[in-house]
């Protein structure tokens, strides 16, 4: 990889919410697909796994549920705090969480945030530590990319502008001693200002390999659709959503 340092601990800092601009217009549907397909009661709480800077708890929130957002990036949660000072915003690694265990009623993984380290044992850590705050019954929702689609409707190299900003940017499926990754490489300048350049990777998961590793972390009850309205799960949809239920 480009970085010595993993790429999850430096590709998040104050500059990514420009990337998000286009997928704010979808904070509140993806928000509520997970509080729809988990059946979530009133006042429920939610760990927001790799929250970001907040936009899917701030909609929790405002729908009276009870969401912590924890992140690994001290920029992301900065601007979450700003936003929403009372969080509660957290900083920790998904793959040793910081909470007791049977904290919350629900742990989402939103928008492509699972999958991002070097080997599936690890995205089975974060998996098992999901499942150990959830209490009996409560539930997981997780949301990525449908690799089959993604293959088969893969962006071009691109250079647009946003926010005053240029972006150059060049995304590709490449091969990984584990399967397949998605790969973004991403440049971001401003008028005067010093290029900054970017590196993402992401596991794609196939549905069956994905449901094989919810059901090795102890989660029972596992659903997959292709999208965030519950659409039946074919080759052509553009999401992989699961979702699944810690033992009662």
């Amino acid at each position: 990889m480009p970085n010595e340092q993993p790429w999850y601990t430096i590709g998040f800092d104050a500059d990514y919410p420009i990337m998000q601009t286009f997928e704010e217009e979808m904070t509140g549907i993806q928000a509520s697909s997970a509080e729809w397909l988990l059946n979530l009661s009133p006042r429920a709480r939610i760990l927001d796994l790799c929250c970001g800077y907040g936009r899917h708890s701030l909609v929790w929130r405002r729908d009276g549920y009870h969401p912590v957002g924890l992140d690994m990036s001290a920029d992301l949660l900065g601007i979450a705090h700003k936003n929403h000072p009372k969080g509660p915003w957290v900083r920790g690694d998904v793959r040793c969480l910081p909470f007791a265990g049977a904290t919350f009623d629900a742990a989402t993984f939103m928008f492509v945030s699972f999958g991002y380290f070097k080997t599936t044992s690890e995205d089975l850590e974060a998996l098992r530590e999901a499942r150990r705050i959830l209490r009996p019954g409560g539930g997981i929702y997780l949301d990525i990319k449908l690799p089959s689609s993604l293959r088969a409707n893969q962006p071009p190299d691109t250079t647009f502008t946003i926010s005053n900003v240029s972006v150059t940017e060049a995304c590709h499926i490449v091969q990984s001693r584990e399967g397949e990754r998605y790969e973004i490489r991403r440049t971001l300048s401003r008028p005067g200002g010093a290029e900054r350049k970017y590196f993402y990777s992401v596991r794609l998961y196939e549905p069956e390999t994905l449901c094989d590793l919810i059901q090795k972390a102890g989660f029972e009850e596992i659903h997959l659709y292709g999208d965030y309205d519950a659409t039946t799960l074919t080759p052509d949809q553009p999401r992989l959503v699961a979702i699944a239920k810690n033992p009662a």
